[in-house]
Formats: structure tokens, C-alpha cells, sequence
């Protein structure tokens, strides 16, 4: 009988603590605590002017007023600048500035490969913004890209003749590249 008692009483603490039991605590207390507003910090990257396209084989740049009418042959070396406003606000910010990657020129076959297309970026003292390595320090900084259309001097014959390089989707980015 000892043991059909036993049994039955360790059966029904089994089952009240499978019901989760019953508490009796009636205090309670709690607080409100003002703990601020957080907020977000932006990356933008604005054109801050109109591009402009030079002539630079000569060593001496010269204006390009149309670019449509202007006409490439083997040894020209034309540029292309803009500038655009940097807006970088955050802490711990870093982004990269790039152009398309690699700057995006489609077109005649043959012209692409006849011309090499580069890139690079100064600042608004003309020093380079290395690896294109933008923080929030940079946040209203003016920065130029610059698009460098070289046609190789030793295209012969008839090739690339009449053909077309199309930099219409040429596209500046301001990417952020790290979280803390």
C-alpha cells in the first residue's frame, strides 16, 4: 500500500508541475526608460554639373562641343569629365566610388577592341581619390570622374573604320562596402 501511495502522490506533483504550477507573487514593479531615437545615416552621389568632352591627343585639350560629331581615328586620346557631390553621412561609413566596372562602351566590335576605355577620380584639389575609398569625411566633397578613350595608334587598313562607341549607359556608383 506504501508504494500504490507513493506512486500517486509523486503521479499528482508530476502533474501539477506539467500545468505549470501556481505562483503567488502579487509585487510587481517596472520603468520606462527614455532610451533616444536612433537614426540613419545617407549615401548619394549627385551630378553637380554638365559633363564635358576634350581632345586631348594633342597634349593641349580642346573643347569638344558635340561628341556626335566628332570623329575618332588611330592615335586620338578624348576624355570625358563631370563632377558629382558626395553625400556620405554615417558613423563607420565606407563606400567605394566606381564607374561601370569595366566602363561600360559597346558598340562596333571592332572599334571596342581598337580603343581602351579607363577611369579615375580626384578630388576638388586634382589629387586622386585612391581606390575610389569614400567615408563620411568626404560627406559635400566635389569629386570629378574622368572617362579616358584611347584609339590604339597602330589600328591598320580599313579596320574600325565608320563604326560606332556608345557610353550612353555609363553609370557613377557610390557603393557601401563594409558593416561594422
Amino acid at each position: 500500500m506504501k508504494k500504490l501511495t507513493g506512486a500517486t502522490i509523486a503521479g499528482a506533483a508530476g502533474i501539477v508541475l506539467l500545468a505549470g504550477g501556481t505562483t503567488f507573487a502579487l509585487w510587481s514593479d517596472s520603468e520606462t526608460v527614455d532610451a533616444g531615437t536612433v537614426q540613419s545615416g545617407t549615401l548619394a552621389i549627385t551630378p553637380s554639373g554638365t559633363g564635358t568632352w576634350n581632345d586631348i591627343s594633342t597634349g593641349t585639350p580642346e573643347d569638344i562641343t558635340d561628341i556626335s560629331t566628332f570623329l575618332i581615328v588611330p592615335g586620338d586620346t578624348i576624355e570625358y569629365t563631370n563632377s558629382y557631390t558626395v553625400g556620405a553621412s554615417g558613423d563607420n561609413l565606407t563606400a567605394d566610388l566606381a564607374l561601370s566596372t569595366p566602363v561600360d562602351a559597346t558598340g562596333d566590335a571592332e572599334l571596342v577592341a581598337a580603343t581602351t576605355v579607363t577611369q579615375s577620380f580626384t578630388d576638388e584639389l586634382g589629387a586622386p581619390v585612391v581606390g575610389g575609398a569614400i567615408t563620411s569625411a568626404n560627406d559635400g566633397d566635389v569629386i570629378t570622374a574622368t572617362v579616358t578613350i584611347e584609339f590604339d595608334a597602330a589600328t591598320t587598313g580599313t579596320t574600325a573604320q565608320g563604326q560606332a562607341l556608345d557610353l550612353s549607359d555609363l553609370t557613377v556608383s557610390l557603393t557601401q562596402t563594409t558593416t561594422p
